[in-house]
């Protein structure tokens, strides 16, 4: 009897020895990238285009190869913009829950900074009402909505690091969601034990934002002698600072799981890439047939950032601690439409089209996830949450019993790759921006949206209602609101009713009472005035950045008050009779650009349209948004 029992026993730890079955309490590297694009990471370009990555112009070879070894998650959300995600990655809820739907690269307009009194429902902290900012004359009659406060830090929740019960947790990277070092709402107050961030939105490549905030990282001043001796490029200053952690980890505390967050700075802008891959991709560009966009400067930077995440992930093997980590890499939202293309995606950053929402998910945890294995089913970051406490095996009934979470583990689907058991259980995706979109139908507007299956349904608060079927139309180019209009209708209600329902009300769109529908310009024809001619800037005569590598930029011939972009008396001086937050994108095979122009009165908030980028036809102005000059320091030029 015992013999059968040792035989048993002997033959069971064989066969599960053999999947490799994780520890109990496996490390955790989470891994953020910054406006990466759902185009911009080879093995997920290559599946949507039907093609190879040797096809690709951009690559990214050891991100496809942790792809090879885990799972990819193919549908899988995140927010139009830096902070919310990762607000709702932090907690499991989704971000305007929290009041969490902007980015914020400075703080001046908090109620704190203002000097303003707080009204009820909102924290000190809290952005004010943008109408009451930037948007004045637009908000007091052309639009029907008001812009909403904003919330910029995390207050009164349970994080990550504080949920895993037995870790030692350590950030790295940026920040991005705690109102610039307030005390109270840093990582370390967070519950991260060991910090090393900046709190800014981006920043130079050639520099380095960190601080020591925490006591115990003042150890990571030096730099190390892992990769070289000096580290100038700051994707490469990050794996460093990784892999000293890392190596710490390794000797002082080798039987304690660690969590690690690296929210890696790349590919936010300015978009700068070191020499030696800037030269490659240049060449690489004269090469015909490849598919994605053909800037070397960002596929420089792209390339720069997946060595630097090489770098961690051969870190985690020679201290023999892949086996025993999950990995986990994400972007936090679309990439930026002017650096570029999220094609056959729709949209970009700041945009609630796919492109601007639908990003990279992968997972690798050796035993638990299948290698070079695709999941389908349709996901977004506030999972990440419930997805962490399973994987480390803490109780997280606290979170399941609450009613404002709304994130559900993906840990079921890894080896139901299709949910044939319906273990992951989420079928409705609430989406939302309270700013402005870039473009299309989506100007001036509070924006959300809906996904619900298959289908996509969005909504501006000017009233614009589209619909889209995702599976068959991943472009969301074939509005069917007319041909399905009680399927629009039923979406439409459950979107607006689990807003009011969820949110706060301070941190949603109201009707504005000074608004005149005959001042609304949004919807009627644009005024056709003179074309203009653009140039791209010689190499020769290009403005640069700080570290002396040159800026990419567009300029327009000055005709009156129709410059788009012109540099004054040198590098980085903005003209003043130019303009001032200029975008531009492509949609759909027409290249669209944004601008606040300098007009006789005042700035005006302008549009152009080109489909070859040499010839621009000017389509406003729409809005007068002030003197020229009286808020100078907004403009980005």
């Amino acid at each position: 009897m015992n013999g059968h029992i040792i035989r048993i026993v002997f033959i069971h730890v064989i066969l599960f020895g053999c999947v490799g079955f994780p520890a109990e309490q496996p490390n955790i590297l989470l891994i953020l990238v910054d406006d990466v694009g759902y185009a911009d990471v080879g093995a997920f370009s290559a599946r949507i285009n039907n093609t190879s990555t040797d096809k690709l112009y951009t690559e990214t070879p050891r991100i496809d190869q942790l792809a090879r070894q885990g799972t990819m998650f193919t549908q899988f959300y995140a927010c139009t913009v830096c902070a919310p995600t990762r607000a709702s990655l932090m907690t499991g809820k989704m971000n305007n829950r929290m009041g969490m739907w902007d980015a914020y690269a400075g703080t001046r307009t908090t109620f704190e900074k203002t000097q303003k009194s707080v009204p009820d429902g909102c924290h000190i902290l809290d952005h004010e009402p943008l109408d009451e900012y930037r948007y004045k004359k637009a908000d007091r009659a052309a639009r029907g909505m008001t812009i909403p406060v904003a919330a910029t830090a995390l207050h009164d929740v349970k994080t990550i690091p504080q949920g895993l019960e037995g870790y030692d947790s350590a950030f790295i990277g940026k920040w991005h969601m705690g109102s610039h070092n307030h005390e109270g709402y840093r990582p370390e107050d967070q519950g991260f034990d060991e910090t090393l961030a900046y709190f800014d939105g981006g920043g130079s490549g050639y520099h380095r934002p960190f601080r020591a905030y925490a006591a115990r990282t003042t150890k990571w001043d030096e730099p190390g002698p892992d990769l070289t001796p000096r580290q100038d490029y700051l994707s490469d200053d990050v794996a460093q600072r990784v892999n000293r952690f890392l190596d710490d980890r390794a000797s002082q505390h080798p039987d304690t799981p660690f969590f690690l967050y690296l929210a890696h700075p790349a590919a936010h802008g300015p978009i700068q890439s070191r020499a030696d891959d800037l030269a490659y991709f240049e060449k690489k560009a004269k090469m015909p047939g490849l598919i994605g966009h053909k800037s070397p400067e960002y596929a420089g930077l792209i390339k720069g950032m997946d060595r630097s995440i090489g770098h961690v992930l051969d870190k985690l093997d020679e201290l023999k601690l892949t086996d025993s980590t999950a990995v986990i890499f994400i972007s936090d939202n679309g990439g930026h439409p002017v650096f570029t293309r999220n094609a056959p995606l729709r949209g970009g950053k700041s945009m609630l089209y796919e492109g601007g929402i639908r990003v990279p998910m992968i997972v690798r945890w050796p035993g638990r996830t299948r290698a070079d294995a695709v999941c389908d089913v349709t996901s977004d970051i506030a999972d990440i949450y419930p997805t962490l406490m399973e994987i480390a095996g803490v109780d997280y009934s606290d979170f399941k019993a609450d009613t404002t979470t709304d994130g559900e583990s993906l840990v079921p689907l890894f080896s139901d790759l299709k949910n044939a058991k319906n273990r992951y259980d989420r079928d409705a995706f609430y989406h939302f921006y309270g700013k402005l979109g870039y473009g299309g139908f989506h100007n001036f507007a509070t924006w959300a949206a809906l996904r619900k299956g298959d289908f996509k349904l969005h909504y501006d608060y000017q009233g614009k209602v589209e619909l889209y079927d995702i599976a068959r139309d991943i472009s969301e180019k074939h509005d069917l609101v007319n041909s399905k209009p009680k399927m629009a209708l039923d979406m439409l209600v459950q979107l607006t009713d689990w807003l009011r329902a969820n949110c706060d009300d301070d941190y949603l769109p109201k009707p504005n009472p000074e608004y005149d529908p005959k001042a609304t310009l949004r919807y009627g024809p644009y005024v056709r005035l003179e074309p203009l001619k653009a140039s791209l800037m010689s190499k020769a005569g290009q403005p640069k950045y700080r570290d002396g590598r040159p800026a990419t930029t567009l300029r327009m011939d000055a005709q009156d008050h129709g410059i788009i972009l012109r540099y004054g008396d040198g590098p980085g001086k903005c003209d003043r009779l130019g303009a001032r937050d200029v975008w531009v994108f492509e949609d759909g095979g027409t290249y669209y650009m944004h601008y606040d122009a300098a007009g006789p009165k005042g700035w005006l908030s302008s549009l152009a349209v080109s489909k070859d980028l040499s010839t621009w036809e000017k389509k406003g102005p729409i809005l007068d948004f002030g003197k020229p000059g009286e808020d100078d320091s907004a403009g980005a030029c």
